[in-house]
């Protein structure tokens, strides 16, 4: 039976000042985003696919090194080959999947090292940004303020699709303010590729709950222009779940070999 699981838009559109208008959802036959890179859409149907496969991982329906074998995939979801190579082709991409010879596709898993590397990046990445913000416009704090309530909404309403993608699209528009594209398009592609760790923070209520408060607490801190607190929290804010994944994936393997 087909799964059918909302996909974002890409600017919601507030119908009142400050109350912005829930992001678009859709199912498999409407399905639309954009992914970065090349920030070509994908076609509904394969959007579809990868909206379902984000709900899975999210929900720790496949784990790290979980194979993704074609034909149970087109069973799950209800949809031909073509699509379902597509879609991990695309997640291919952006790093979330990989395709260990002989073995096809997996779930991309990452060890201690990786993950030291990948968040000493994302470190980099996030203070540039924020260093380079300066005086944010009223237009661009609307922006950010419109998809921290979208993401806040989405926390409520169990859809965890529309909770990871709004997410994203409030760090977005956040990083946007640097003015570089450059660096706000870098953070974006290391938000997909850490996407495997990051989707044990959507499903935990507790570091859900963070999250939302700390959203509140960039915008704040973004409105009193205290852009040296922001660049912390920054940091601090993607620490959480970092520690469920490795508490999970990487404490635990240790302890079983040891």
């Amino acid at each position: 039976m087909p799964m059918k699981l909302s996909i974002i838009a890409t600017d919601p559109q507030p119908s009142a000042p400050g109350a912005p208008d829930a992001p678009a959802a859709s199912g498999a036959d409407s399905a639309y985003f954009a992914l970065p890179g090349a920030d070509r859409p994908v076609s509904p149907p394969v959007a579809a696919v990868i909206a379902a496969l984000e709900a899975d991982i999210i929900l720790g329906r496949i784990l790290p090194r979980g194979r993704l074998i074609e034909d149970h995939l087109m069973e799950d979801y209800g949809c031909k080959r073509h699509v379902v190579r597509a879609a991990l082709d695309e997640l291919e991409r952006l790093g979330v999947v990989v395709k260990p010879r002989h073995r096809g596709a997996e779930l991309r898993r990452f060890d201690a090292g990786e993950i030291a590397r990948l968040y000493d990046m994302r470190e980099v990445l996030h203070r540039a940004a924020v260093r380079r913000m300066g005086t944010v416009p009223a237009d661009g704090l609307a922006v950010v303020e419109r998809w921290r309530h979208c993401h806040a909404e989405a926390a409520t309403g169990g859809d965890v699709v529309a909770v990871h993608r709004t997410n994203m699209m409030f760090h977005q528009a956040l990083f946007s303010l640097c003015g570089n594209p450059f660096i706000a398009n870098a953070i974006r592609l290391h938000d997909w590729l850490s996407f495997p760790i990051r989707a044990y923070g959507v499903a935990d209520a507790e570091a859900l709950g963070q999250a939302c408060d700390e959203h509140t607490e960039m915008m704040r801190l973004l409105r009193d222009g205290r852009l040296d607190l922001l660049e912390e929290l920054a940091v601090a804010h993607m620490l959480r779940a970092r520690r469920i994944y490795e508490a999970k994936f990487v404490t635990a393997s240790v302890r079983r070999t040891g």
